[in-house]
């Protein structure tokens, strides 16, 4: 393991070949199964690297590549200002990272997968950083045909709330009809402690107040095309069915737009 004094960075290029500005509206493409049947205690950082590096990954590829960047470009995924101190900090957060478990129910094959998303890590004094994927998520990373998601890496990264990116992914997985009609995402309340990593002891009130409503008013304000509610379903006093709509349609979107070009038309008429 690489010892916090070794990291000495000598300069602050962006060794990556396409500009971050660029990748920034690249997709992150991953299956279902690792959206809402992967269990994992990712940070907010690391979900963000992750979906960083997932964007790396060319859908062509057939087997894991070595995927290189550098702490110029990890600074702007994580949108932190660039110093040696935040590099040592983000070692430490790839370095965590490559300790942490993910474990996935793999429905075809009727098995459990417990692995780790990171196999090894080189750093470099020039800043330069070379990560490599654990093979076994390869079923779910590449040549994916079915059962998959994608979204724009630039959404994810946009999120400040562990929660909002975990909402985010799943209101993603919930849309089968690419935003024709309106995505609903339903469970009860201990499946969406489960689903995003809320703790387990907060009761209904405060995983809504804690969790759920902070997370859709972030998704609202910062997603073009999400406008999330949330519902409940009761038995008696109790909830026990928790609902989150995105009523965002693509039609009310056109609708909606037609209707302002109409008006600032007359407007200007």
């Amino acid at each position: 393991m690489v010892q916090k004094q070794n990291f000495i960075w000598k300069n602050d290029r962006n060794f990556a070949l396409d500009k971050y500005e660029q990748q920034q509206y690249y997709y992150v493409v991953e299956s279902n199964d690792l959206i809402s049947k992967a269990k994992h205690d990712l940070t907010t950082n690391q979900l963000k690297i992750i979906d960083f590096l997932i964007s790396k990954i060319k859908p062509d590829d057939k087997d894991f590549e070595e995927l290189e960047t550098s702490m110029y470009e990890l600074t702007n995924v994580l949108e932190i200002k660039r110093s040696g101190r935040t590099y040592n900090q983000i070692a430490d957060t790839l370095d965590d990272l490559r300790k942490k478990e993910v474990t996935i129910y793999n429905q075809d094959r009727e098995s459990i997968v417990r692995t780790g998303w990171v196999s090894s890590a080189e750093y470099f004094k020039n800043g330069k950083v070379i990560l490599s994927f654990d093979k076994k998520l390869a079923p779910y990373l590449l040549d994916l045909s079915k059962n998959y998601s994608q979204y724009l890496l630039i959404d994810t990264v946009k999120l400040k709330s562990k929660y909002a990116i975990l909402l985010y992914k799943l209101m993603r997985e919930a849309d089968r009809d690419n935003g024709k009609s309106i995505t609903i995402l339903q469970g009860t309340p201990e499946e969406f402690k489960e689903w995003l990593g809320a703790p387990k002891s907060y009761s209904y009130n405060s995983l809504k107040n804690q969790v759920l409503i902070k997370a859709i008013e972030e998704i609202n304000l910062k997603i073009d095309d999400m406008n999330l509610e949330i519902l409940q379903g009761r038995y008696g006093r109790k909830v026990v069915q928790v609902e989150i709509h995105n009523n965002w349609t693509v039609q009310r979107a056109t609708k909606e737009n037609t209707e302002y070009v109409e008006s600032i038309s007359t407007m200007i008429g």
